[in-house]
């Protein structure tokens, strides 16, 4: 008689990933499967069925652990050599390639174009590939970007001397290569550990989330400052970018670099929150509107209620950073109900990437900045005479540095202007001696209420902050 049964392995993953089995729970799943196979095996003596048992036990945990131990080497900290260059295949580092001799070649054309990873230049004997990719900026003349070798060996690279495009530019665009500093040549082959080290970087880098891998991107482009930087849903779907600094160009590239869905990407809108009936009518915006005043490019649409005022374009004076009249009368228009938008809106800027045969258009938004002069009075009951000038002197630059650390669209707390003050001038008034701290704050010369029953003051949501020293008054009263 021939038995052919199958006996499944399960694999029991825990906090640390993939767990061996107990032997003991594994005899014990083997005597009931083998229970629903053969019933009448309990007719064998006891001690045969314990041999049985314990031997086939050993090899299914033998089994089990070489299950365990080839899942868990599926990641470059533990994988095997030829897991390991399949892992590095995957994610597009091909082992040595990153000790091969490699120089910083410029690359200079068309503004717009990208130079995509994999784009190969020559000094006319050896081969060299783009690793990190990049674009021609506004002025023409792209960033250095790092290009290896593409076989392997040690020998000098003069500069000016990769000179050759292998890979040829599309019709219409423009472009040359030069390396102005010399090249690095190979000082030995890359070793097993710098390779899993590279792996492991390449295979996290896409798993962090294209809108957390846009902000990596955008903090990597010359110019571009961390706290200007924000990648926000927007209500009913899409993603506004945020970005301050940096040539446009290449912020666009990083923004299509990242992964995010550019259809989905939105500028900035200056919404309309009211208009008064009054000759002239007067406008007020939900963000700063960036208008100046004899500014006669401005046109309203979307206006619900007060329907007359949707057109333009309207020359308009400026009241306030969020109100401003257009010269025309709206006593006899009817009331504003809701809705409308405000155009132009000097935020929104575009630039396109040129990655042939096709262009894309990538919008996103420049931070207005908002200036922030602050006022502090205040008195202690310190028993030692205290100066108020070198009290001025070591809070005023300790409050503007906080006020121009805050992140693009976030609030000034007014908890942690009290502890940078409180902080800063600690060597001259301890903590307890400090009675009385009382701050004013003004954004772009209009004062800036706290939020009733909060801490915090608001600005436009996508603006920054800025500060100088020199804007902080600080007197004892």
């Amino acid at each position: 008689m021939t038995i052919q049964a199958s006996y499944a392995i399960s694999i029991a993953i825990g906090l640390t990933g993939p767990l061996p089995t107990p032997p003991a729970t594994i005899n014990a799943n083997l005597i009931s499967y083998v229970a629903t196979q053969v019933p009448g095996y309990t007719i064998l003596p006891g001690g045969l069925i314990g041999d049985l048992s314990g031997t086939s036990t050993y090899a299914v945990a033998q089994i089990d652990q070489l299950a365990v131990d080839y899942i868990n080497s599926l990641t470059p900290y533990s994988a095997n050599p030829w897991l390991l260059v399949q892992l590095g295949n995957v994610y597009g580092v091909p082992q040595g390639v990153g000790s091969n001799t490699s120089v910083y070649c410029v690359f200079t054309g068309t503004p717009g174009f990208p130079i995509p990873a994999g784009w190969v230049v020559s000094d006319g004997t050896h081969q060299y590939t783009v690793q990190d990719g990049g674009i021609i900026p506004t002025g023409g003349v792209s960033d250095p970007l790092f290009c290896v070798a593409t076989q392997s060996g040690s020998w000098a690279v003069p500069a000016a001397s990769v000179t050759t495009l292998i890979t040829q530019p599309p019709p219409g665009v423009t472009l040359s290569v030069s390396n102005s500093n010399t090249g690095v040549p190979s000082a030995a082959p890359q070793t097993e550990a710098q390779y899993r080290s590279q792996v492991l970087q390449a295979g996290l880098s896409p798993s962090q989330g294209c809108a957390s891998y846009a902000k990596v991107l955008l903090g990597n482009v010359t110019g571009v400052q961390p706290r200007l930087i924000a990648v926000k849903q927007v209500n009913g779907g899409g993603f506004e970018v945020i970005c301050g600094g940096g040539d446009p160009y290449q912020v666009a590239y990083a923004i299509y670099s990242s992964g995010l869905d550019i259809s989905t990407l939105v500028g900035s809108s200056i919404g309309i929150t009211g208009i008064t009936n009054a000759n002239p009518g007067v406008v007020t915006t939900n963000l700063n509107h960036g208008l100046t005043t004899g500014q006669s490019n401005v046109n309203i649409a979307g206006v619900v209620g007060m329907t007359g005022v949707n057109g333009g374009p309207y020359t308009v004076t400026v009241i306030s950073p969020t109100t401003f009249s257009f010269a025309v009368n709206t006593t006899g228009s009817g009331g504003y109900s809701s809705g409308g938008v405000v155009t132009p809106n000097p935020r929104n800027v575009s630039a396109n990437v040129n990655d042939y045969p096709d262009i894309y258009t990538i919008p996103f938004v420049v931070p207005p900045a908002q200036t922030v002069v602050v006022q502090l009075t205040w008195n202690s009951i310190s028993p030692n005479v205290v100066s108020s000038s070198a009290v001025a002197q070591l809070g005023a630059p300790a409050i503007a540095n906080y006020i121009n650390s805050i992140y693009v669209g976030a609030p000034i707390n007014l908890f942690e202007l009290q502890e940078v003050f409180q902080t800063a001038v600690e060597s001259l008034i301890p903590i307890p001696y400090l009675t009385r701290m009382v701050f004013t704050v003004s954004i772009n010369g209009v004062a800036a209420p706290v939020i009733p029953g909060t801490g915090i003051i608001a600005g436009d949501p996508e603006s920054y902050f800025t500060c100088a020293a020199s804007a902080v008054t600080i007197s004892q009263g």
